[in-house]
């Protein structure tokens, strides 16, 4: 019954380009919420990719994409035209990474794809009253991001920099 279970689980994870919250999972099942996050921890120890986020369950695969981190560097209103730049570019931004000096990287996945994701991202931050991960270290931040092929993140790091918000070494 459970390997049926996380079997089903895993096909509507890896088939949604939504995240699928482990309620929404539980009732389906008709489980407890917590039956479904254990099974989805047995699901990841197999080595399924299936990311956590604040909407629920995701597993992008981007096998065919180029991925690569940037460290970039802006100002909090500056989010939305980040990631918008991104975006009109068919770069995914996979997630958000900082290097607290208490607590060391901590990483939120944002798997952002399109105009709407961004919206619901910054819609979360004001209706939640939340701050960005990137406060913690006054802008600085990295994404690892998914494109086309390797030319694609060229063209992005040039965007970026004209912007003024790519930090690259010297």
């Amino acid at each position: 019954m459970g390997e049926k279970r996380r079997t089903e689980i895993l096909k509507q994870i890896a088939n949604s380009t939504k995240a699928i919250s482990a309620s929404t999972l539980a009732k389906q099942f008709n489980v407890s919420r917590q039956v479904i996050v254990g099974d989805v921890a047995l699901l990841r120890a197999q080595g399924h990719p299936i990311k956590a986020t604040a909407k629920g369950y995701v597993m992008f695969l981007d096998e065919e994409r180029f991925i690569a981190k940037v460290a970039v560097d802006h100002l909090e209103e500056d989010t939305e035209a980040e990631l918008k730049l991104l975006i009109d570019m068919d770069v995914y931004i996979l997630d958000v990474t900082v290097d607290h000096p208490i607590y060391g990287e901590i990483t939120g996945q944002l798997n952002i794809r399109n105009d709407e994701d961004i919206q619901n991202f910054i819609n979360d931050i004001k209706n939640k009253e939340t701050e960005l991960l990137s406060s913690l270290t006054k802008g600085v931040h990295l994404h690892t991001i998914s494109c086309e092929s390797k030319k694609y993140y060229e063209l992005a790091l040039d965007e970026l920099k004209e912007k003024g918000w790519l930090i690259e070494n010297n």
